[in-house]
C-alpha cells in the first residue's frame, strides 16, 4: 500500500490535491496535504507525520514537497531514515498524476528516476506560432 503526502508552504499542497481529485477522482484518496503556515514550526509540522510513518512500516510513504532546501523539505528529510519513505522536492501536478496513475508497486530506483524525468517533462514553454497568412483570433 502507498500513501502520498503533499507538503508545502501555505495552501499550495491543498490546491494541488484539489486539482488531482478533479482529474483522477478516487485515485487521489491515498493523498493527504500538509500546509506549513507563518509562525508554525517545521519541526512540529513533521513530528506528527513521523509518528504515523514509524508505526506503519508496511505502507510506502511518498512525500512530495515544494522547494528543495526550504524548511518544509528540510524537515521532511528527517523521515528518509525510514526505509518506507521516499522524498521528492519540486512537486507539481504532473508528478502527482504520474505517481497516482503509473506506479502501482513500491518505487524502485528506476521508478524514482522515471518519475523525476516525467515530472520535468511537464515543464515546457508553450506558445502559438503565427503564420503571417493566418488570421489570429
Amino acid at each position: 500500500m502507498r500513501k502520498i503526502l503533499l507538503a508545502s508552504h501555505g495552501d499550495f499542497s491543498k490546491g494541488l490535491l484539489d486539482s488531482a481529485k478533479m482529474i483522477v477522482g478516487d485515485l487521489a484518496n491515498c493523498v493527504t496535504s500538509y500546509s506549513l503556515y507563518p509562525g508554525e514550526s517545521a519541526a512540529e509540522y513533521v513530528k506528527s507525520i513521523e509518528d504515523t510513518v514509524a508505526n506503519d512500516k508496511e505502507t510506502e510513504y511518498v512525500i512530495l514537497s515544494d522547494l528543495y532546501g526550504a524548511s518544509v523539505c528540510t524537515a521532511m528529510l528527517k523521515l528518509t531514515i525510514y526505509p518506507n519513505v521516499k522524498l521528492f522536492s519540486g512537486m507539481n501536478l504532473n508528478m502527482l498524476l504520474e505517481l497516482l496513475t503509473r506506479f502501482s508497486d513500491s518505487l524502485n530506483d528506476e521508478d524514482v528516476k522515471q518519475l523525476v524525468e516525467e515530472s520535468k517533462a511537464g515543464v515546457t514553454h508553450v506558445t502559438i506560432e503565427i503564420n503571417e497568412e493566418e488570421e489570429v483570433f
